[in-house]
């Protein structure tokens, strides 16, 4: 276990859902700090007795959703002003940009929802559907439950395997890099047959 993960569990222990709230709020923005074996280990202690089980749930989803949402209002509010100031500005008045928006627009569902279950495209489509000016109530609809489940099968994992749950973790860790480059790929290879079709019926 790395010293960061065992110095957030110290504060779990003692501070408990702040602790929570706290860290799945910052990794939500976009700080690279362990998250989801944070909720892992508080689902563990909840197996114990020491945390209640429907307490985690909502502290983990609220931070969740409140990170994401601090994410999509600044790419929102300064995403498009900042980007064409650094010299984007080709790029985000070019048609695969418009068509990405396009599609956003018109759809916005599954690429949502999905998203949810992997940090890097949680963070990119937060950034993207802000950037987008998607609406915030229809951006709300679909990260919601995302992120509900998202939370439920990581704590389910942590109450299921009780102290076991660090070898889950590290399991997790293990694959973690091979699961994010195929979705990379995936989603790379999905989003230039949506940006090809799209300009095809422009």
């Amino acid at each position: 276990m790395d010293f960061l993960l065992q110095t957030i569990l110290s504060y779990l222990l003692v501070y408990k859902y702040t602790t929570l709230f706290t860290v799945t709020l910052l990794a939500a923005i976009a700080l690279p700090i362990p998250s989801a074996a944070t909720l892992m280990a508080s689902a563990a202690f909840a197996s114990q007795g020491y945390f209640n089980m429907d307490l985690v749930i909502l502290t983990a989803s609220a931070g969740n959703i409140l990170g994401d949402s601090a994410g999509f209002w600044l790419a929102r509010r300064f995403g498009q002003p900042v980007l064409r100031r650094i010299g984007f500005r080709k790029l985000l008045d070019s048609p695969g940009f418009k068509a990405i928006e396009r599609r956003i627009q018109r759809g916005p569902a599954l690429i949502i929802f999905f998203s949810r279950f992997e940090v890097l495209a949680t963070l990119s489509v937060n950034f993207i559907t802000g950037l987008g000016q998607l609406p915030y109530l229809r951006y709300l609809l679909y990260e919601v439950p995302g992120e509900i489940v998202q939370v439920l099968i990581f704590a389910s994992i942590g109450y299921a395997f009780g102290s076991a749950w660090e070898d889950i973790n590290n399991l997790i860790g293990k694959f973690s890099l091979l699961i994010a480059l195929a979705l990379i790929l995936l989603t790379m290879t999905l989003w230039k047959k949506i940006i090809n079709r799209l300009i095809r019926e422009k």
